[in-house]
């Protein structure tokens, strides 16, 4: 073999292991973070309104809260820029971010709750206030909270003007609301209930704004101690509309999650509990508004080696995120119905496990659709002790974040891709708040603003066999507690390429008003990102819809086959072509050789 024939060789094989190294990478560490990875997520939002996703970061220490803001190259959150936005503290524990327009000028700002048992059991919530312009966040005084309450609160829409508000207990343990307005004041606070009999809030609390009644307008639902409750909007305010008591087999009771399990268009809660005080044995409890009744879906939490791993107890909640038993739902393969990633424990070890969302055929479910745990999913990343979903490459598929535990015994975030081709379509819907920006609406320019909760959206789309499928979601319902939502809902279509025939999105309802504002969207293409502003919020019917196309492999490939083809039929009618001015060449050739005999 001589040595030009070696180095081609040698060639073949660097570039056939670099195609399987880039098929078949499931970690995108590098690529999302860099070589900066030492942080704990806590929220996610569009901090400098480029319609790409940035993630709130926390350092370990809990003094200190950043603003990986995302771009289109690699690595895609810059974790080392000089200008990205930071506060830092001295005192706070800073136990919770949620990124929101708190003053409705168009510029995101950002609520931290911090924690420090030793001075004070209360939480003390402060207010960053964001500016656009130089991309910067006012920290203010660590010694002023804006707020003091006794659980970290809900962020909502209290009266429908697209600014956030809060939802909680005060110091007294009386349930109030905070309203915000568009001047950078204290809230004002509004009593909930004169009701004097209901039951504390439940801490930690999994409050949720979000549409329990199919009319996409989101309610309340409220977390006590010893009962569920769904307060109802109507024109004057939130009323109690269905008290729900737990299933006497939830011994301890986790935060409940929403998703449209069984994908019939209504959101069904998803309760995570323990059937004993020890947690040795771990449910999933599921339960449609309607229904009376809890469903103990079935979940295996034996691994494959016969090991039971079970949810976080306060004997092996040594992590940052392990104090709650919380379910992180999103569409993992896109077949429309949701999955979920918990954390669950075997003695001292922790994993992150992805529970899929499957039919249940056997005669004996109560319910048909099971959750069957994928164990090793992540086995590559050890010590996985928190996951939750994103789209960090904004192609349409979740992405999986990971926070690890290493072995410098300090928090590591990772990133998992999943290399499988599920052959499934999508569609992301974005409903920001459509506050105006500066003098963007004196120019007639069209707003944007920044994320907001309880938006609710349901669509629906005809399947491949003729049926119809719809589905229902709200989005950001929940903020406490490292909920970790998205500013945005991604629904799977499965493999159904057909055209969304209806998208309905509505905004909470303004007060003194009972019309629900909606807007309703049609003909939608699969593989697609939609965004609803709001713009003029009272007239649903002027509300601004774009549309913007992911192309899907597949659709790649059908594209690649077509011009394939077109070349290969080019190429056979340009040799023919040739070779007919070939042979017209010859023969005009042979008659100017020819003898003309008539000529003598």
């Amino acid at each position: 073999m001589t040595a030009i024939s070696k180095r081609c060789l040698v060639c073949v094989v660097v570039v056939i292991l670099t195609v399987l190294s880039h098929v078949w990478c499931l970690d995108i560490t590098k690529r999302v973070f860099g070589d900066n990875t030492n942080y704990l997520p806590a929220a996610f939002g569009d901090f400098n309104s480029d319609k790409l996703t940035d993630l709130f970061v926390v350092t370990e220490d809990g003094k200190t809260v950043k603003v990986l803001v995302s771009h289109n190259e690699p690595p895609l959150m810059h974790a080392n820029s000089q200008e990205m936005p930071n506060c830092t503290y001295k005192s706070l524990n800073i136990r919770s971010v949620v990124p929101g327009d708190f003053d409705g000028n168009g510029e995101m700002d950002v609520m931290i709750v911090s924690l420090n048992k030793d001075i004070s059991p209360l939480y003390q919530i402060f207010i960053l206030w964001g500016n656009l312009d130089n991309m910067t966040l006012d920290c203010g005084k660590e010694d002023v909270p804006l707020l003091s309450l006794s659980g970290q609160p809900l962020v909502m829409d209290y009266n429908g003007d697209m600014i956030p508000d809060l939802f909680g207990e005060n110091e007294n343990h009386t349930r109030m609301f905070w309203v915000f307005s568009s001047h950078r004041i204290p809230p004002q606070p509004v009593l909930m209930t004169k009701d004097t009999s209901m039951p504390h809030l439940k801490r930690p609390s999994s409050h949720g704004f979000v549409d329990m009644t199919n009319d996409l307008a989101a309610d309340l639902w409220v977390t006590a101690e010893g009962q569920f409750e769904v307060w109802k909007i109507t024109g004057d305010g939130y009323v109690l509309d269905k008290v729900i008591n737990p299933s006497e087999y939830m011994k301890r009771i986790g935060q409940t999650s929403f998703a449209d399990v069984n994908l019939d268009g209504h959101i069904d809660a998803l309760v995570p509990a323990c059937k004993d005080e020890s947690c040795k044995q771990s449910a999933v409890f599921v339960r449609d508004y309607e229904s009376d009744l809890w469903i103990d879906v079935e979940v295996s939490f034996v691994d494959q080696s016969g090991n039971t791993w079970s949810y976080p107890t306060e004997v092996n909640s040594k992590f940052r995120h392990s104090d709650t038993i919380t379910l992180h739902v999103g569409d993992f393969n896109l077949d429309g119905f949701p999955d979920f990633l918990v954390t669950l424990f075997n003695k001292d070890k922790a994993r992150v496990t992805l529970m899929e969302n499957a039919p249940c055929e056997d005669a004996k479910c109560r319910y048909k659709r099971k959750f069957i745990p994928h164990w090793n999913l992540f086995g590559e990343f050890n010590d996985t002790v928190l996951g939750t979903f994103c789209d960090f490459e904004e192609d349409g598929t979740l992405d999986v974040l990971l926070v690890r535990k290493g072995g410098d015994d300090k928090y590591h975030l990772s990133v998992y891709k999943d290399a499988t081709e599920y052959d499934a379509v999508f569609v992301k819907v974005l409903i920001p708040t459509g506050r105006c920006y500066g003098s963007d609406c004196e120019r007639h320019n069209i707003p944007y603003g920044t994320n907001q909760p309880g938006p609710s959206i349901t669509y629906t789309i005809t399947t491949a066999t003729g049926g119809t499928q719809r589905s229902r979601a709200t989005q950001l319902p929940q903020t406490a507690h490292h909920a970790l939502h998205l500013p945005y809902t991604v629904f799977g279509l499965g493999r159904n390429w057909n055209f969304v025939e209806e998208m309905t999105v509505g905004i909470p309802k303004a007060r003194n008003n009972s019309a629900t504002l909606t807007g309703t969207f049609t003909q939608i293409i699969p593989n697609s990102q939609l965004v609803v502003i709001p713009y003029p919020m009272a007239y649903p019917d002027k509300w601004v819809s774009k549309l913007f196309i992911t192309p899907s492999k597949a659709m790649l490939m059908t594209a690649g086959a077509l011009v394939g083809t077109c070349v290969f039929v080019a190429a056979i009618i340009g040799i023919l072509h040739r070779r007919e001015m070939q042979q017209d060449r010859r023969e005009k050739q042979q008659d100017a050789h020819k003898f003309h005999f008539d000529a003598m």
